[in-house]
């Protein structure tokens, strides 16, 4: 039977949205994302497959980049100033943690299966981002916690914002046709400027037009307005020689600013819904199933570190913002896909010869198939962290408990002054260990023949000379984050956990915030410095920097939980005896932010009332750590006090319990402790 190939825009959009829609219904009945129902209709119509039905992939292209368009277009009209400033301590520290991961773990494999090096930067910044849109259908079938859902779109929206920066930069190093140190400096330099002038006339502008049309109040005049102003950001991007994705992006973010975000969002929908339709199909028209049998040791490869990598990035970066450990775990699952930004990143490369065509079919085949395991990662999520929770040693629990309670106090307090100067040295230290990693890089063999004439020596000991020089200027400035790391947690400790009255407790506690809140500042600086010096590091470097910096990490995690195990009791204790009345008055109703602060961390005391469904019941029995995120660090009863108790341990009617967490997972646990059970006593039988 001959195929039927279209030969001009009519006939391809027709293709394409047909095929697609066909294929789209299949996908929802079997419960699966559209976007896997575009992909496999961009197969079925492309030129790969043998199908009676053939799209011009040319043309399907252009079409497609309208879609990337509205795409980038609908999405700055989610961001504002206010949303980016409150959710940058937790969303915004966790993507840059595993965004850095994910980049430097791509670029290793794509060096790994001697791939080019511009190929390699390329893999990892096509691994980095997660899939918002598969997120969102994947949450909305599961009818996921809304605490969770928060914490992840959070970071997906911080991802977008990574993603628009990746793919200019990027698309701009690749008209380049290499990657070096003064192209990068200048391509930073231009964006920059570009960046300045360009946001400059849109806030002038983009705001009171749209304002302007919003008081015609006709839909007609404000969609015309607001994709007017869409596609001239995008023309004058593309004019600058940076990618159109970038144009509409911050056209997006102008028209947000003018208040009338939603209502224009509301109107672009289904334009955004059409044209992103074709967009996704003309990826599936570009996936090669040749290039995949090929290279199918890669796909398997980069499909484990997509899902391991992400697993493990936004998990620990999740912890260390004070996240308990089930959404924690939830959210390293959730996010282990790529997406919608994955294919742009991979159809940029392709287009300005950067890449071969095989690393766009392994972008797609990774998204589909961490796609399909998305919803199943999902599922078996929540089972994942209650077995984590139950295995975990008491003191890393109970550290963890009070590390949520210091971190939810933390996010509520203004960092106090002494603080800013601390983060001026991270950040000066971090932006010269760059530098020099990237002057080492750019001096190359020409530095040292020029100092082995002026210096007289042969080159082979100006080169060593250089590299002593480099590994010493280097160590000095990580020696400087280490300073200022561990300056500026110590401030955040000494400002937010010593309100109590002092103690001996008081000064170990801090110690151990401090060595924590260092963790996780250290985590987020070795992450984006293996992200932005990979290029310049052999795979070898970045694997010994990164098994240094874990261990040490590990070392500082060991220390402060047995440090902390041993001031426990007397903390314990001093809550316990101050709030000894509890134990003859009826239980008081603590409201929520009612907590009691002492040296070791905000620490709530709950008395079980009688007739409580938890009397009676072993600790392991209420799973309140998995269920809640709090723990029971210590019980006061008639024999005296039990400090960090067994899982095993028996509750009794008028224990009273120290419970650790941050504000929600008190009051959900204190839900679980004083309800009451409804059973009345039985009659006796009657004779």
């Amino acid at each position: 039977m001959p195929a039927l190939i279209a030969h001009n825009f009519l006939e391809d959009l027709a293709l394409a949205l047909c095929v697609g829609a066909v294929v789209s219904i299949v996908c929802q009945k079997l419960r699966q994302p559209l976007v896997v129902g575009y992909l496999v209709a961009g197969l079925m119509v492309g030129p790969h497959v043998p199908f009676p039905l053939v799209a011009g992939l040319d043309r399907i292209n252009k079409l497609s980049e309208l879609g990337v368009i509205l795409l980038m277009f609908a999405l700055g009209l989610e961001f504002s100033v206010r949303k980016l400033v409150r959710l940058a301590p937790t969303a915004g520290f966790i993507t840059v943690v595993q965004v850095g991961l994910l980049i430097w773990l791509g670029y290793v494999v794509g060096l790994a299966f001697g791939w080019t090096t511009l190929e390699s930067v390329f893999a990892g910044a096509i691994l980095s981002i997660s899939s918002t849109t598969i997120i969102a259908k994947a949450f909305a079938e599961q009818k996921v916690d809304q605490g969770l859902a928060e914490l992840v779109f959070g970071i997906t929206l911080f991802e977008d914002l990574a993603a628009v920066i990746i793919l200019t930069v990027l698309t701009t190093v690749a008209t380049g046709a290499g990657l070096s140190a003064r192209l990068l400096i200048e391509t930073v330099g231009r964006l920059m400027l570009f960046l300045a002038a360009l946001i400059a006339a849109g806030m002038l502008l983009a705001p009171r037009a749209i304002r302007l049309a919003a008081r015609l109040d006709r839909d007609e005049t404000l969609i015309i307005v607001a994709v007017g102003i869409c596609f001239a950001f995008a023309m004058a991007a593309e004019m600058a020689g940076y990618s159109v994705a970038l144009g509409a992006f911050l056209a997006g973010v102008m028209v947000a600013e003018s208040g009338e975000g939603g209502r224009v969002e509301h109107l672009v929908a289904p334009l955004r819904d059409i044209f992103g339709a074709v967009f996704f199909v003309s990826v599936g028209m570009m996936l090669n199933p040749a290039d995949l049998t090929r290279y199918w040791p890669a796909l398997a490869t980069l499909v484990a570190v997509v899902i391991i990598g992400k697993f493990a990035g936004v998990g620990i970066g999740a912890l260390l913002c004070g996240n308990s450990t089930r959404n924690s775990v939830e959210a390293g699952m959730a996010m282990a896909q790529i997406g919608e930004f994955s294919f742009i990143i991979a159809g940029a490369g392709v287009q300005h010869a950067a890449t071969r065509e095989f690393l766009y079919s392994l972008a797609i085949a990774v998204s589909a198939i961490t796609t399909f395991s998305t919803p199943f990662m999902i599922r078996a999520a929540e089972r994942t962290g209650k077995y984590i929770d139950a295995r975990m040693p008491a003191p890393l629990g109970a550290l963890q408990a009070i590390y949520d309670s210091w971190m939810e106090r933390l996010r509520r307090h203004s960092p106090p002054a002494r603080a800013r100067r601390f983060e001026i040295l991270i950040l000066s230290a971090m932006t010269a260990f760059v530098a020099i990693v990237i002057a080492y890089e750019f001096i190359g063999e020409s530095g040292a023949a020029m100092i082995a004439g002026a210096a007289g020596v042969t080159p082979r000991s100006a080169d060593l000379l250089i590299k002593a020089a480099t590994l010493g200027l280097a160590a000095a400035l990580f020696g400087l984050i280490l300073r200022g790391a561990r300056g500026l947690a110590r401030s955040l400790a000494s400002g937010m956990a010593g309100t109590g009255e002092p103690d001996a407790a008081g000064e170990p506690a801090i110690e151990a915030l401090g060595r924590i809140l260092q963790i996780a500042i250290l985590f987020a600086v070795i992450a984006l410095m293996l992200a932005l010096t990979a290029p310049f590091l052999r795979p070898v470097d970045g694997a010994v920097a990164l098994v240094v910096s874990a261990s040490a990490i590990g070392i500082l995690i060991w220390r402060s939980a047995r440090d902390l195990r041993g001031q426990l009791p007397a903390a314990a204790q001093l809550l316990l005896r101050r709030f000894a009345h509890l134990k003859t008055a009826p239980p008081p109703a603590f409201p929520a932010g009612g907590e009691r602060t002492l040296e070791a961390g905000p620490l709530v005391p709950i008395q079980l009332p009688p007739q409580s469904r938890a009397v009676g019941r072993t600790l392991a029995e209420l799973n309140l750590r998995a269920l809640t995120g709090a723990m029971v660090v210590a019980i006061s009863r008639d024999g005296g006090e039990v400090i960090l108790p067994e899982s095993a341990e028996v509750l009794r009617e008028g224990d009273t319990l120290a419970l650790a967490g941050a504000t929600a997972a008190i009051a959900a646990a204190r839900a679980i402790l004083e309800a009451r059970t409804n059973a009345s006593p039985q009659a006796p039988p009657q004779t």
